[in-house]
């Protein structure tokens, strides 16, 4: 689809809530496992909700009209391989002590997305009907 479209702000303010909802999940996990609080660490919340909104607007850029099912799930699937490209970017330059947690975020941020996708793919179904 075209960026020019009038449902592309939706789709992408959409896939913002998906990434808010996703970094709520994730400080409210991550609370309750360790009573460590992540809502003070800017970097977190600004590199999931980057990877929702990039990966929505690579499925937009990607997928044709008239396949609008497949737009969440494909923003969904982009998303988690922006995230993993990032993992192996921090697997590669980091410290090597801490690589095996690196995958395990990867792999922990790829399952509470889940809701995130779900929400993404519901109301884009409604919204391109």
């Amino acid at each position: 689809m075209k960026l020019k479209d009038k449902n592309t702000g939706k789709f992408i303010g959409v896939a913002l809530i998906s990434g808010i909802l996703t970094f709520a999940i994730a400080c409210g996990l991550w609370y309750m496992v360790s009573r460590v609080n992540l809502l003070h660490v800017v970097q977190i919340p600004v590199t999931i909700i980057s990877c929702w909104i990039i990966g929505a607007l690579i499925a937009w850029l990607i997928i044709p009209d008239r396949k609008n099912s497949l737009l969440g799930i494909m923003a969904y699937l982009f998303t988690i391989g922006l995230s993993f490209i990032i993992a192996a970017f921090n697997f590669l330059n980091g410290d090597p002590s801490i690589n095996g947690w690196i995958i395990l975020f990867a792999i922990g941020f790829a399952i509470i997305s889940i809701p995130g996708a779900i929400l993404l793919n519901l109301i884009t179904i409604r919204m391109l009907k």
